[in-house]
Order: structure tokens, then C-alpha cells, then sequence
């Protein structure tokens, strides 16, 4: 049984402006503050597939967080269980270290 995430608490905690669950196979679980919500479940399983298998082929280790950085602000997933996903996004690419640390030590519990 998954753990629940109070999802609208955590995006407001972090202060990012949309969050969503999904699990490996693009499945939305759960959307805050986002419009087309599966289009981007399915999307980032796709990134979090190929960048396990990246991770794997130069013997990393197991993912663990994502993290795009571009001009106008970041997406953030991480791995909150063995299967699921939680993706957040922020304009101010300048929380990058905040939101770092605020989602290890939230799920530093659940990781496995």
C-alpha cells in the first residue's frame, strides 16, 4: 500500500507552483495546481525511465531525484517510493538547494 502524501501541503511547504504523482508506467496518481496532469505523468515516466537506465549503464547507482534546469525555472522529480514519482515545478530556479533538501529529508523514510 503506498504511503499517502498530502500533496497540496507538500507544494506549499516547498513553495513550488504544481506538483503531481505518477509511477513508473506514466500512471497519474495524484495533480495539484496543473492542467494536462497525465500528459505529463506519461512524459516524465518516459525521462525517468531512460535516466534509470543512464544512471545503470555508468554503474551510478539507483536514481533517485531529476532535476531540469533551465532559464526560467526548474522540474524537480524524485523518487518517493519504489514505483512512484513525485514531479514539482518552480520559476525561480534559484530554490533548486531548497527543494533538494526539503524532499530528502521529507522522504529519506520512504527511500528503498
Amino acid at each position: 500500500m503506498p504511503k499517502p502524501v498530502d500533496l497540496d501541503a507538500l507544494i506549499h511547504d516547498i513553495d513550488v507552483e504544481c506538483g503531481f504523482i505518477f509511477d513508473s508506467d506514466g500512471v497519474l496518481e495524484e495533480s495539484m495546481y496543473l492542467d494536462l496532469a497525465e500528459n505529463f505523468a506519461a512524459m516524465s515516466s518516459m525521462i525517468t525511465t531512460m535516466s534509470r537506465e543512464i544512471a545503470e549503464d555508468f554503474d551510478l547507482g539507483e536514481l533517485d531525484n531529476i532535476i531540469l534546469n533551465t532559464k526560467s525555472g526548474l522540474f524537480v522529480v524524485k523518487k518517493i517510493e519504489a514505483d512512484r514519482y513525485l514531479g514539482v515545478v518552480t520559476y525561480d530556479a534559484s530554490k533548486l538547494a531548497l527543494i533538494h533538501r526539503r524532499l530528502q529529508s521529507l522522504f529519506a523514510e520512504t527511500e528503498v
